[in-house]
């Protein structure tokens, strides 16, 4: 499973970004920008959809695997912050690392999962999660409408009381 977080993150966030931005490596420490490339990712159906595409709203980058418990019992809870903040300007982007894409299109329905979610499944590339502070999954990084991040490794009531600092709900 470890290995599996070596290979995604670099994938994901560079298409959010401005080019000359860097990547803040610690975990907690202030990033200036998110940056990955994820070319490799794909939707259920096989279309490439970036994290960019998402760009001007807040995103919760949520890293997850139909195999990891943690993440499925997560899915409630995001399904809850999806309602609060959804039709607020929040999006959610499931970056799943699974490598079976039956396991994970069923996870995806079971979990009723409506948001945007993207895997590499067989087409890892040798890069490092360690690198952008993510030790295992499940994992969220909190996003701004310009791709930097505001928060890292929030979960349930937390997650949704710091996107509400952010995004009010009145």
């Amino acid at each position: 499973m470890g290995y599996l977080l070596l290979y995604l993150l670099p994938l994901l966030v560079a298409g959010c970004q401005r080019p000359t931005t860097s990547v803040t490596a610690a975990p907690g420490a202030p990033a200036d920008s998110v940056t990955t490339v994820n070319a490799g990712l794909r939707t259920p159906a096989g279309k490439h959809l970036p994290l960019s595409s998402l760009r001007g709203k807040y995103v919760v980058v949520v890293f997850w695997a139909s195999w990891n418990e943690a993440s499925r019992q997560e899915s409630p809870n995001l399904r809850k912050i999806y309602q609060q903040f959804g039709s607020r300007g929040l999006e959610i982007y499931g970056v799943s690392l699974d490598t079976d894409r039956r396991e994970w299109v069923r996870a995806i329905r079971a979990d009723a999962l409506v948001w945007p979610q993207v895997a590499a499944l067989n087409s890892l590339k040798n890069t490092s999660l360690e690198a952008y502070g993510i030790p295992s999954v499940p994992y969220t990084m909190l996003l701004d409408p310009e791709g930097r991040i505001l928060a890292r490794n929030l979960y349930g009531r937390a997650l949704g009381q710091k996107i509400s600092e952010y995004i009010p709900l009145d």
